[in-house]
């Protein structure tokens, strides 16, 4: 007889799953550092089998690397693939933004909040919120796209991406306030092409000062720690 997981034990790999996956974004676990099975079946109060099936979830999104005889690693960082991924979230937003139904005044409105509150937490230093209030900003622009699909796959970019723009922070410290106020702007005016072009100009501006940050900082020995851990 075929065996089902029982609801317990799904709800024990979803909650390692998350565990992890939150500490992988946010840093607390490094990017190339080694995962440690027991010590997340500790801190989750689940056995091993949870912690192996949720890391195996994690390697397909991307998130693990497993090494022969060596465990489950968190997958290393690096400038290429920075560029790869910044390459296809321009080719699947860009279009969302082109297809987006006009947004109303008062939805405008809404997103000008969301920026004012960001600005403030930029002065506070307050990075966390920051990532977070630019992720509602930017997935509340594609959602007038109508696409679950499209929306899908850039949810998923987009965890990929806060792990570069924890990075990003500490070379953008205006939090690119401005480019995201032009394309506002052009979302305002209804004209759905130049806010496309904006947010191009904005995602390649990241990518670019990021890794011209992180190059000119190896050169001068003044490397972040935050960044020493991403690959060449």
């Amino acid at each position: 007889m075929e065996h089902r997981d029982t609801p317990s034990e799904d709800s024990s790999v979803e909650q390692v799953l998350a565990h992890v996956r939150e500490r992988i974004i946010n840093g607390e676990f490094a990017p190339s550092s080694k995962l440690l099975p027991k010590v997340i079946a500790e801190a989750c109060g689940t056995s091993f089998i949870p912690v192996r099936e949720a890391l195996r979830v994690l390697e397909s999104e991307g998130f693990v690397t497993f090494v022969h005889n060596r465990g489950a690693w968190v997958t290393p960082l690096s400038l290429d693939d920075l560029d790869d991924l910044y390459t296809i979230r321009i080719e699947l937003e860009c279009e969302a933004v082109r297809r987006a139904v006009p947004f109303a005044n008062e939805e405008i409105r809404r997103l000008e909040q969301l920026l004012e509150r960001a600005d403030i937490a930029n002065r506070t230093g307050d990075r966390a919120t920051v990532i977070e209030l630019n992720r509602e900003l930017h997935l509340s622009i594609y959602g007038n796209a109508g696409s679950p699909r499209r929306m899908k796959l850039i949810e998923q970019l987009w965890l990929h991406s806060a792990r570069y723009q924890r990075l990003s922070l500490l070379y953008r410290h205006d939090a690119a306030d401005a480019e995201h106020r032009l394309i506002l702007e052009c979302l305002a005016r209804r004209d759905q092409k130049a806010a496309a072009k904006a947010l191009k100009a904005h995602l390649e501006t990241t990518v670019r000062l990021l890794r011209e940050g992180i190059e000119s900082s190896r050169s001068s020995g003044t490397l972040p720690r935050a960044a020493q851990l991403l690959d060449a």
